[in-house]
């Protein structure tokens, strides 16, 4: 209690000295409110390490500790905090009978071993990465004692690699019937540090906007985003599936996007899915089809809209054997060509009268682009992927620190459950070896075998 006293003592003092220097217009009020929270920030900590090592003082006089664990050093550790560095002395012990060493502090506190960050100063500073980069994400936690960018890219690859596209629920709901259920997918092309572009995918599960609301936001919409390479991407439409299956019955899927072979696919994939081409990718093509003529991408829009494909392959053919179209045109004009024709159908549907419409070009700007590949940047396969989920982990309303606190809590229950099994092995071991050694004696015994201490008998020792 007395070193407690002192401090508070101190505080004061330095609290009531500074309030006169501001009386006196010796120090300015916003100084003074600065100099008062620091001030605060380190009583705390010194009361939190004053704690810690007075709970490890009496563990190690205590008889349970001097029974069954033995002192072999004490050490000092420091770990960076949300409001500055906390330094604590604790003892390393020894495990008498497994021979283990431990820190008792560290292993009731949840600290993992050569890390100087605690759990919520990694949730933050993963938090701060969604939106910023590397360097912006330590200087937005002003009290940080750690000031590398290496730091932050092993907690983007470690824990931000753990996070999952949908947040974990303890009560799940049941299956809520649905008329129509939407699917919106696209990609973000990432560039990376060995010179490529890669997808970012995104996929995204929703019941329609919401007219009311002048902007339209989606209702209950949930994401789902990685690198998933390859055209079939069943792990990502197995996600997709699995998170409908869970939450709705609809009796009608519409799955939008921009006629890519992976999108698609999820139309095969997904039961009562239709595939739908978006309006934005359409529009695209047919500027690309009107190449030469102004204009005319308004009047090919409306005729892949309403179906007639007869008057677009005249428009193409006509196209193709005129002269004057140059060879960059051409090549236009058969992308355009190829691209309406095997979307035709899928370009008709958009004329359903329960189809709301695609926003996914929107999405991958706001919520992959923004981030990932709107300025000139080189990602790794992890960090991209990292750091992709960490935002759509936050935009399905997960919380990182509840998170990574479970895991932790998995981390150690798993651990103990493979210390058990370890002792029960080793215990097992040992039974099997005397068993073995004494089975061994006694077929030597029948076999007329004796040993020294049986010799010893016979000779009359």
């Amino acid at each position: 209690m007395n070193i407690l006293q002192q401090m508070s003592e101190q505080m004061w003092a330095n609290f009531t000295k500074n309030g006169e220097k501001v009386l006196y217009q010796d120090l300015a009020f916003d100084d003074w409110i600065e100099n008062t929270m620091a001030a605060g920030r380190k009583l705390c900590l010194n009361l939190i390490r004053v704690f810690l090592e007075e709970a490890d003082r009496q563990f190690k006089e205590s008889e349970i500790r001097k029974d069954k664990f033995a002192i072999k050093a004490i050490r000092e550790t420091t770990k960076s905090t949300l409001y500055g560095d906390l330094t604590v002395k604790r003892t390393y012990y020894q495990n008498k009978e497994t021979r283990a060493y431990f820190f008792l502090l560290d292993k009731v506190l949840g600290w993992q071993k050569y890390s100087r960050m605690t759990l919520g100063v990694k949730a933050q500073t993963l938090e701060n990465v969604a939106g910023h980069t590397y360097q912006e994400a330590l200087t937005m936690i002003p009290h940080l004692g750690i000031h590398s960018k290496t730091a932050v890219m092993n907690i983007v690859h470690r824990e931000g690699q753990q996070l999952p596209n949908e947040p974990s629920v303890t009560e799940k709901p049941a299956p809520k019937p649905i008329q129509t259920l939407f699917i919106e997918a696209d990609e973000d092309h990432v560039a990376y540090q060995d010179s490529t572009n890669r997808f970012m995918k995104l996929v995204y599960v929703h019941e329609g906007y919401d007219v009311t609301d002048p902007r339209h936001p989606l209702i209950k919409a949930h994401y789902f985003t990685g690198n998933y390479p390859g055209k079939d991407n069943e792990e990502l439409w197995t996600e997709v599936l699995d998170y409908i299956e869970t939450n709705y019955r609809p009796e009608k899927v519409y799955l939008s996007g921009d006629g890519a072979q992976w999108i698609k696919h999820g139309a095969d994939f997904i039961p009562h899915c239709t595939f739908i081409l978006d309006r934005f990718h359409l529009r695209k093509y047919c500027k690309k089809a009107s190449v030469g003529i102004a204009g005319l991408d308004r009047t090919l829009y409306h005729w892949a809209l309403a179906g007639q494909t007869n008057f677009i392959q005249d428009y193409f053919r006509v196209r193709f054997s005129d002269p004057t179209v140059t060879v960059s045109q051409c090549h236009s004009l058969k992308q355009a060509a190829k691209y309406l024709t095997n979307n035709a159908a899928a370009i008709c549907d958009n004329r359903l009268e329960d189809y709301h419409g695609c926003s996914a070009e929107g999405h991958i700007s706001h919520y992959l682009s923004r981030r990932l590949s709107s300025r000139p940047q080189g990602w790794s396969l992890v960090g991209a992927q990292s750091v992709a989920r960490t935002r759509i982990f936050q935009l399905n309303g997960g919380n990182i620190t509840n998170f990574l606190q479970a895991e932790q809590l998995k981390a150690l229950k798993q651990e103990k459950i493979s210390q058990f099994d370890r002792r029960l092995n080793v215990r097992k071991n040992i039974k099997n070896k005397y068993y073995e050694q004494a089975q061994a004696a006694f077929s030597g015994h029948l076999r007329g075998h004796r040993s020294l201490w049986q010799h010893g008998l016979q000779v009359g020792w």
